[in-house]
């Protein structure tokens, strides 16, 4: 969302969406055996929807540095394997896609031989 948790929790809308994209992560991990447990999901959806929070992402401060971004090694593979266990991931599948296509801005993909 290119802000703040804080930022997105003041947005009309925006305090649904950190424990919207936690379900479908937590949905994964319950489908491959790694249920997340209540109190903990309960702890984190808090720290997504804190109002006035600074807290941002890794992948945020990358992004908004220019710099590549651990997307296909933290939401690329978590895509792939809801993919695999049959789960959706609408949420999580579009934040994939908005960093894939910030990777070939900085990296366009070469082409093939």
């Amino acid at each position: 969302m290119r802000g703040t948790i804080g930022e997105i929790a003041a947005a009309p809308g925006g305090a649904d969406l950190g424990p919207a994209i936690l379900a479908e992560a937590a949905s994964v991990a319950a489908a491959a055996g790694h249920p997340l447990p209540p109190r903990r999901r309960d702890d984190v959806a808090g720290l997504l929807t804190q109002p006035g929070s600074p807290m941002t992402s890794s992948l945020y401060r990358d992004l908004q540095a220019g710099r590549g971004t651990e997307a296909e090694h933290i939401l690329g593979d978590l895509t792939s394997r809801a993919r695999a266990l049959g789960v959706k991931t609408p949420l999580l599948d579009l934040a994939t896609l908005t960093l894939r296509i910030h990777e070939r801005r900085i990296a366009p993909p070469r082409p093939l031989a």
